[in-house]
């Protein structure tokens, strides 16, 4: 009986309180295409992601009841690497085309996204691989055991070159922010953090002076890709055309002031701001709710991400806390590109917000990688009480 109440219920609560807020937006945010489509489509938008939701309700339950040892297995890793193998390339060859990216497969009145997944794919295969060799990374640091153990490290290399390909920088980037805070967090070389934290560093300022560069000399782009990158060095440079998107997402913000506009009463959603039930869905909740929403938002997705930092604290299984430290990473990357598009600190990804973009996806992904660590977050209570 005292088994049943391990469940996280801090963890749980946040979760629903963010879907359900996340259903409440997608069917705010999407009136401007109830417009263009008719008043029906933001009702069915709303009940599409209602339905994701519960399929992620039942993810995280039958991960929990069911699945928890066979997803960590070396079976289920394999398997899942050669299924995601053949959707990248099938989707690059014969995938629906969106925003100038070939990441989509059609299945039935839904797509899935291959890219998405492979987020999943990260956490649960290098967990497996740093499990293997704990002592050698304790021991030796993640520069030279890497040099030990590269073939396995290397295999996901391929699977970010197909999501590049498609291309879809904002994914490849997210993925491989996953797999690098992993690596750092399994290894206890002070000089290897050193040299890494360095190396983030100095990378920073190429960035943003590659950035500049792309700007001033590339004014003919027509790569949507890059077309992006010039907008976010001046979008009002670019104001009738890559710069627009950018330009309305701040309008939006503006709009909102303090305690926003009200629910529903967005201007910025009613077809001057694309994609305002994705992407530039933290952008409509700003005009409606103001600051005091924005702060709502990433106040939750700030405890939820702490709350799974500890729990990979207090594991001593390596396996558990690469888990839990890697849909932290997954979470905090995706906020932080998704918020910072919005308002231009970095270029635009296409990047869903955690919980509260219309995505099946995206919720599919977040839900399958929450219930891991909710099942972790329950392994380390009933053993801590058996202690």
């Amino acid at each position: 009986m005292k088994n049943k109440s391990k469940i996280d219920w801090y963890l749980m609560i946040l979760y629903i309180i963010l879907c359900l807020f996340g259903i409440v937006m997608v069917y705010s945010a999407s009136a401007g295409i109830g417009l263009s489509f008719g008043q029906g489509e933001a009702k069915a938008l709303a009940k599409k992601q209602t339905f994701y939701f519960i399929i992620g309700l039942c993810i995280v339950f039958c991960v929990n009841k069911f699945f928890f040892k066979l997803i960590l297995s070396h079976r289920c890793v394999i398997y899942l690497f050669w299924i995601l193998m053949v959707a990248l390339l099938y989707v690059k060859l014969l995938g629906k085309t969106i925003n100038g990216a070939a990441g989509w497969i059609s299945v039935g009145f839904f797509s899935l996204q291959p890219a998405e997944f492979c987020k999943f794919f990260f956490i649960i295969f290098f967990a497996f691989i740093l499990r293997k060799r704990q002592t050698t990374i304790d021991m030796d640091g993640l520069g030279k055991s890497f040099k030990e153990n590269w073939q396995p490290l290397a295999i996901p290399g391929v699977i970010l070159f197909l999501i590049g390909v498609q291309p879809d920088m904002g994914g490849a980037i997210i993925n491989f922010t996953i797999v690098f805070v992993m690596l750092l967090a399994a290894t206890r070389s002070w000089k290897t953090l050193r040299a890494c934290t360095i190396i983030i560093i100095l990378l920073v300022p190429v960035f943003y002076f590659g950035i500049e560069f792309l700007a001033k000399h590339g004014q003919n782009i027509h790569n949507y890709q890059l077309q992006r990158i010039v907008a976010f060095y001046n979008p009002f440079l670019h104001a009738q055309t890559s710069g627009a998107q950018l330009i309305n997402s701040f309008y939006a913000v503006s709009n909102g002031g303090l305690f926003g506009r009200g629910l529903g009463n967005s201007i910025q959603k009613m077809g001057y701001l694309p994609e305002a039930n994705t992407d530039f869905i933290l952008s409509i909740i700003s005009e409606e709710f103001g600051l005091v929403g924005i702060l709502f938002v990433l106040g939750l997705l700030y405890l939820m991400i702490v709350r799974m930092i500890k729990i990979g604290q207090r594991t001593n299984n390596l396996q558990y806390s690469s888990i839990c430290y890697g849909t932290a990473a997954y979470l905090t990357i995706q906020t932080l590109f998704n918020a910072g598009g919005a308002i231009a600190l970095v270029p635009l990804t296409g990047v869903a917000l955690p919980f509260i973009s219309y995505g099946g996806s995206s919720m599919s992904t977040l839900s399958i990688c929450f219930a891991l660590v909710l099942k972790i977050s329950s392994i380390e209570k009933q053993s801590r009480t058996q202690k």
